[in-house]
């Protein structure tokens, strides 16, 4: 990696992550997803109107892999000029800020952890319409149809998953870029994550608007995940092993969110229920870390949910209770900081040995 000093390329991924410790997401008038969006809709009345094909047909799956393209190219060349720019004002340092920033922008470990406990918060005080109206930013499922336990377990489901989507996989895929090329690269491949997870949630329906359409954007999302979502389970198991270590070091677990003593980590129970219930669902990646955050939690996540009318008939997902509480969101948000640390370091230490 000749464009970038050790000491640059092993503090990349961990200054990225200190950025969105302190400083959470950009603003939403800032924010590149929210401008992913906004591209995203251009893009496809674009093509549909270029097209003229009526919903499912045939030819929408070029069309749609176009409108993806003109989505994800842009964005990944901006981040990577940006990089290239910084490097040409400042040098080195200038070009590690701007790539830090491109990455700190690809992720949302607090935004999710904050989602998170402002269910847990008003559920732990048997406020459940507060519960529901906050579950209901984080998951598609009707809250109105949800008890208590199913608003814990949708939020710990919710966690999971994006656990993997939102943060690891981009990490991941920074990584690559850095050990393949330098900071540019870095920047460009978790931008180009980062749309295509964006691209997946507009497009990546089962309906008929989007059957064809967006199959491509649904393909390269999974694409994308396939490796860091099987990554993902040790890598969680891990965590809860730390977890538990923790639990007997009070200063170091008060940085954590509080975890009643009921709720346990158990590393074995997440490596088999892991392993046992990893291809649980359709989607060739969600269950990657569900299923581990189901072990380790002893909960059984999943199950039939209603969508609107819809009723959706998920698979179930662990052996443990159904009977989730406000606890059970507290460790997940728990287990889903110590996973990101698990996953980050190594990829940190890594980056100077390329």
């Amino acid at each position: 990696m000749p464009d970038a000093s050790l000491l640059f390329a092993a503090a990349l991924l961990p200054a990225a992550l200190l950025l969105d410790r302190a400083c959470g997401e950009p603003p939403a008038r800032l924010h590149p997803v929210c401008g992913m969006g906004r591209l995203a809709d251009w893009s496809e009345r674009l093509c549909r109107e270029a097209s003229g094909l009526p919903d499912g047909a045939r030819g929408q799956l070029f069309w749609g892999g176009l409108a993806a393209v003109l989505v994800i190219l842009p964005w990944v060349v901006i981040a990577a000029l940006l990089v290239n720019g910084g490097r040409e004002l400042l040098g080195n340092f200038g070009a590690f800020v701007c790539a830090a920033v491109c990455i700190w922008c690809c992720l949302a470990p607090r935004c999710l952890a904050r989602h998170a406990l402002e269910v847990a918060a008003p559920l732990a005080e048997g406020r459940l319409d507060a519960a529901r109206q906050a579950v209901s930013r984080m998951v598609g499922r009707d809250p109105r149809r949800l008890d208590a336990a199913g608003v814990a377990r949708a939020c710990v489901e919710s966690v999971a998953e994006n656990l993997t989507d939102g943060v690891l996989a981009t990490l991941f895929w920074a990584a690559v870029g850095l050990y393949w090329a330098g900071l540019p690269a870095a920047a460009a491949l978790a931008v180009l994550h980062r749309c295509a997870n964006v691209l997946d949630a507009m497009w990546g329906h089962r309906d008929a608007r989007y059957a064809r359409f967006g199959t491509v954007a649904a393909r390269l999302d999974d694409a994308l995940n396939f490796l860091p979502a099987r990554l993902a389970l040790p890598a969680i198991a891990l965590a809860a092993h730390l977890l538990c270590r923790l639990r007997g070091l009070p200063r170091l677990a008060r940085l954590l969110p509080a975890v009643p003593p009921d709720v346990r980590f158990d590393t074995r129970a997440a490596l088999r229920v892991g392993w046992r219930f990893r291809k649980a669902h359709e989607s060739p990646n969600s269950a990657w870390s569900e299923a581990p955050f189901a072990g380790a939690l002893g909960l059984q996540l999943g199950g039939p949910a209603f969508y609107g009318e819809r009723l959706v008939a998920h698979p179930l997902v662990g052996c443990g209770t159904p009977e989730a509480h406000a606890g059970h969101i507290r460790a997940a948000v728990a287990l889903m900081w110590l996973s990101v640390l698990v996953w980050t370091l190594p990829l940190a230490l890594l980056a100077p040995c390329f």
